[in-house]
């Protein structure tokens, strides 16, 4: 079991956990959600003890073995795969290795067949320790990782190659916990099947940072939610059944306030009879005895009075039901006129580095409809957006824009709207400069895409990469443009973000071409899927 009790973080001056308070057992998943920059990755350091709480404790059993997904791999293009993931390999060395010790014994004598016999024996131990329910020759090629040999270099991979082999030596190595901060990111649709087979069959415990949706459906028998301001509660269930039991809170939250609210009102409206009735009587007459009546009941409507003060102030008092935005809002700017079909794509085929990656693509991209490009890492889907935008050759076949689409872009990594920026360009000058406005109108617009006054006015190159991804949506939706085309556009979004994204885009009127591997999302919104 893994416990933590009031555990509390405070960062560069802001509390970031405040007596953060959970269990998960053995064979259990904890999915754990909220904004970015709300703690998730901090409460994953906390627990693999990278990092060290400024009150609480964490509890793990004696000896237990805590893996943690690595994050990246800087600095070590040039060092071979199973130097950086030598469990994910291990059993594969460790098979040919035996294949060659069992042929040299039949021609070997003395001292040296001795010395070879010991080393079949503890080749033959570490393999069956490795075997924990994984057969990595199998895993590698449902991940599509046949062609990776363990002498393959780091620099020839792709992220989402890399992330693949990250997770499949973290499995390997047999962890009792298992920590993964956005383990589905940038896998392709086997990955994610993958991720969810292998995480649903671990003995041990999971903790799992996602906003994967699917995911949190699908592996998560407990949601911990931060905040953002560092309180944290647990969700028994999954997901969906977070969402439902906020639904259910928001509604008796809104009944009870509604209820309060009548009764206040009709209070009121008690208490401003009473007081208009007895000023009537009071200005009509000086009778001392009708006069004393009047007082009497003023007496009334003040005891009622101070009763809605008391109210006010009470414990039991139910404040107005708000929901805090959690995400950017706001709607695409309306998409320009022009042509019902604004891309055209027939029996195009793409080559790169002199390899064939498709051939005989063809579909339309027609005003009101949104174009799902899915398909596995490496098969050349942002190729084909890049291909689309002019910056690729069609090996084969016609591609074909309409001279009246006026395109936006959204890039997979930073986007090329922000461009290289200076050291001192803002969020603000750089809106400012896309599509004129006055500078307050810059700060509120930006403001919606939770980039405050010091993200507006801080230099672009020094945001995070949340901020700078939130920055390019901004622009995106600014824009105009008659034709999106979105590289993974809810990558590093956090839940809130996503779905407010997914608002904005459902009210488009133009053409979409979406590359993504969210599942809820395709769900949503493909009118035409692409299988790469």
């Amino acid at each position: 079991m893994l416990a933590i009790e009031s555990v509390s973080k405070e960062l560069g001056g802001r509390l970031v956990l405040s007596g953060v308070t959970f269990k998960v057992g053995r064979g259990a998943t904890l999915g754990v959600v909220g904004p970015n920059g709300g703690g998730k990755t901090t409460l994953l350091r906390i627990l693999s003890g990278e990092l060290a709480p400024d009150s609480g404790r964490v509890e793990l059993p004696p000896g237990a073995r805590v893996g943690c997904l690595a994050q990246g791999s800087a600095g070590r293009d040039a060092d071979a795969v199973a130097a950086v993931f030598p469990f994910a390999f291990e059993r594969t060395t460790l098979a040919d290795r035996l294949g060659e010790v069992a042929a040299l014994l039949g021609s070997t004598r003395g001292h040296e067949f001795d010395e070879l016999s010991r080393e079949y024996d503890e080749l033959l131990e570490r393999m069956a320790a490795s075997q924990s329910g994984l057969d990595l020759r199998e895993a590698r090629g449902e991940l599509a990782l046949r062609h990776v040999e363990p002498a393959t270099v780091m620099g020839q991979l792709s992220g989402g190659e890399l992330t693949k082999l990250g997770l499949l030596d973290l499995i390997a190595a047999q962890p009792d916990v298992l920590l993964l901060d956005e383990p589905t990111n940038h896998l392709d649709l086997a990955g994610l099947e993958w991720v969810e087979d292998t995480i649903g069959r671990f003995p041990g415990v999971a903790v799992v940072v996602s906003h994967d949706r699917v995911f949190l459906d699908r592996c998560a028998s407990q949601v911990l939610e931060l905040d953002g301001r560092g309180k944290a509660e647990l969700f028994a269930g999954n997901y969906t059944s977070l969402l439902a039991e906020k639904a259910r809170r928001e509604a008796d939250q809104r009944a009870r306030y509604d209820r309060q609210e009548r009764e206040r009102a009709h209070l009121k409206r008690v208490v401003s009879a009473i007081e208009s009735k007895t000023r009537g009587i009071e200005n009509r007459t000086i009778d001392f005895a009708i006069r004393k009546k009047a007082a009497k009941v003023m007496r009334r409507g003040v005891t009622l009075r101070a009763r809605l003060e008391r109210e006010l102030e009470s414990t039991d008092h139910v404040d107005r039901p708000e929901k805090r935005m959690s995400g950017f809002y706001g709607e695409f700017a309306n998409a320009e006129g022009g042509a019902s079909r604004l891309l055209s794509v027939e029996n195009v085929a793409l080559d790169i580095d002199g390899q064939r990656l498709f051939e005989g693509l063809t579909f339309q991209a027609q005003r009101g409809e949104c174009v799902i490009v899915s398909g596995p890492n490496g098969s050349g889907k942002t190729t084909l957006l890049r291909a689309i935008l002019g910056e690729h050759p069609v090996a084969d076949g016609e591609l074909a824009l309409s001279g009246s689409a006026h395109v936006g872009y959204l890039a997979q990594q930073d986007d090329p709207a922000l461009g290289d920026m200076d050291a001192i360009t803002t969020p603000v000058q750089l809106l400012r400069r896309s599509t004129p406005m006055p500078e307050a109108e810059a700060h509120n617009f930006l403001h919606r895409f939770l980039l405050g006054h010091e993200q507006a006015t801080t230099p672009v190159s020094s945001l995070s990469y949340g901020e700078r991804r939130r920055l390019a949506l901004a622009l995106l939706v600014r824009g105009g443009a008659n034709l999106l085309i979105l590289d993974e556009p809810t990558n590093h979004l956090d839940l809130g973000s996503r779905e407010a994204f997914e608002a904005a885009l459902e009210a488009y009127e133009g053409a979409s071409i979406v590359v993504t591997h969210d599942r809820r999302f395709i769900e949503r919104f493909a009118d035409v899927l692409v299988e790469l």
